[in-house]
């Protein structure tokens, strides 16, 4: 957190002179008040001290004014750096990490850091640790005119209760902050329950509402339970901050009583007193709230600070040609109770694949791994000779998912990836092609709104605007019609340059265009051939007759 605390600290300095000029007018004002009152008790007063003093305050007022708005835009403007900076790096931390890392946490998890714990950073830890330095800066201020300018024995006995009150909020500041932990968690759970919630709004129906929101209802009572066992444990801390508080109003009281009725101060000095309590009052509470705070937010501050430092930095090697083939040597791969078992194939340059099996045979985890989606256990992948899982391929890689993701933009910023890919290639793509409903989905201004086949012709669009060497794609015409799904599929297969592999669930002579097709079961490959070797077998056609 330091880091972030580095970089407003200049933000942070503006705001202390100006709060420390608005400290000075305001300490200024008790001061000015005793004066006037020993003035105008005075047997020699005049008229010219009076109005000087007038004057005096109404110059005081102005310049806090002027600087306390000063310091309020600075606040503002610390605030909005803290908070940018920190959800910067956040997202760009969990942009780094790789597939398997990301998908271990569910996303609901990551929006609730990014919306609730990072905003309360910014409100519970960064102000108030901007407001201790400004109510330090106001204590040494008002001590410092109470000891010179009011009376010494009234500075003291101010100053060690002041001392004893800022101890207390120490003592109670780790149960706090453990109870403010278990109320965010619970909240991030609940953020994550809405998510799910909204994500599988088609399943919300008469028949299925009121279960849904009593499963809603619980997921909410487990929120408010937390932040009520927060909040009542706030209040007791919050309430013997303000009992010493109240303790050092009585205390100042009976001194100013005893010191006056001896006559040791005078009536100014008294008044003065009265006023300087209650400006110390102010900055004490300041100080012990904010300690509370920043206290409550310890297991928050070091959740943020994980997730931005808690990800492997890996170097790996940029492959940015495919030269030869891809090659599984030995794979397997486990998780729960499927397996992989001994995958051994080629995928050579310039060749185009079909892999079928039933569903569950394994052939979206044999891509996947190509995709470093998931880890072999044991044996390698290979790309021209190098481990895929020591290479970076961006560059040469392009995966089309079975449910590909469309973002809420439009036609170019989906296919190009917000100008990740040149326009150019974008171009040349819709040239090419000249296909009807590449026009028609060109013009909605949210493509995320189009339906299933037009989201899975905008996916094919963007593979090949990527212009990646080699494609990978799991069902990417499922919901596209015969027709449309022949022509892409017919120009795709019929591109020299690319290397295309494709898990499908077309098992018609569609399969003919391929140069090999590689039948799945059970984890395991059971043929590899072309589509005339292939249709001969047992296997193929007890699976096409199910199909």
């Amino acid at each position: 957190m330091r880091k972030y605390l580095y970089e407003i600290r200049f933000l942070i300095l503006i705001q202390i002179i100006c709060d420390a000029v608005v400290t000075l007018t305001v300490a200024l004002g008790p001061y000015l008040q005793k004066l006037l009152f020993d003035t105008v008790l005075k047997e020699n007063k005049t008229c010219l001290s009076f109005i000087h003093l007038i004057l005096i305050y109404i110059f005081c007022n102005l310049i806090g004014t002027i600087f306390f708005y000063l310091s309020m835009i600075y606040n503002f403007k610390c605030s909005l750096k803290f908070e940018m900076s920190l959800k910067r790096d956040f997202f760009k931390s969990v942009f780094n990490y790789n597939y398997e890392d990301f998908s271990s946490r569910d996303i609901g998890e990551y929006i609730s850091i990014q919306g609730n714990d990072i905003l309360n950073l910014e409100m519970d830890y960064l102000t108030p640790i901007i407001t201790i330095i400004k109510a330090v800066n106001m204590l040494i201020i008002y001590g410092i005119i109470l000891f010179v300018y009011v009376d010494f024995r009234i500075a003291t006995t101010i100053v060690l209760i002041s001392c004893i009150a800022i101890v207390i909020p120490k003592l109670t500041s780790c149960t706090l902050s453990k109870k403010r932990n278990n109320y965010l968690n619970e909240m991030g759970l609940y953020v994550s329950k809405i998510t799910d919630f909204l994500q599988g709004f088609k399943l919300i129906n008469s028949r299925t509402i009121s279960k849904i929101n009593a499963e809603h209802e619980k997921a909410l009572n487990n929120v408010k339970d937390k932040r009520f066992i927060y909040g009542k444990f706030k209040s007791f801390t919050y309430s013997l901050s303000e009992l010493l508080l109240n303790i050092l109003n009585a205390a100042t009281f009976i001194i100013v009583g005893i010191l006056l009725f001896n006559r040791k101060i005078s009536i100014g000095t008294a008044v003065a007193t009265f006023g300087y309590v209650n400006c110390f009052v102010s900055p004490l509470n300041d100080i012990l709230y904010s300690i509370n705070s920043i206290s409550s937010l310890k297991d928050t501050k070091n959740k943020v600070i994980d997730y931005i430092n808690n990800y492997k930095y890996t170097t790996l090697k940029y492959k940015n040609d495919f030269k030869n083939h891809i090659v599984f040597d030995h794979v397997n791969f486990s998780y729960n109770k499927f397996n992989i078992d001994d995958i051994c194939c080629k995928f050579e340059k310039g060749k185009k694949y079909a892999i079928i099996g039933h569903s569950g045979s394994g052939k979206s985890t044999l891509i996947n791994m190509i995709m470093k989606y998931t880890k072999p256990l044991s044996g390698k992948i290979l790309i021209d000779e190098e481990n895929v899982l020591d290479l970076n391929m961006d560059n040469i890689v392009c995966t089309i998912n079975q449910h590909e993701h469309i973002f809420k933009d439009d036609f170019y910023n989906n296919t190009t990836l917000f100008s990740s890919y040149p326009k150019e290639n974008l171009n040349y793509v819709m040239e090419k092609f000249k296909c009807g409903i590449f026009n028609r989905i060109k013009s909605e201004p949210y493509s995320n709104s189009l339906s299933g086949g037009e989201k899975q012709v905008l996916a094919f669009i963007r593979m090949l605007t990527s212009k990646s060497s080699i494609c990978i794609m799991d069902e990417p015409f499922s919901a596209l019609d015969v027709n449309t799904t022949k022509l892409l599929q017919h120009n795709l297969l019929n591109m020299k340059d690319k290397t295309v592999i494709i898990v499908t669930h077309d098992l018609s002579e569609i399969l003919e265009e391929f140069d090999k097709i590689i039948l799945m079961e059970n984890g395991k490959i059971i043929e590899i051939g072309d589509y005339e070797e292939i249709s001969k077998s047992d296997v193929f056609k007890e699976l096409k007759r199910i199909i």
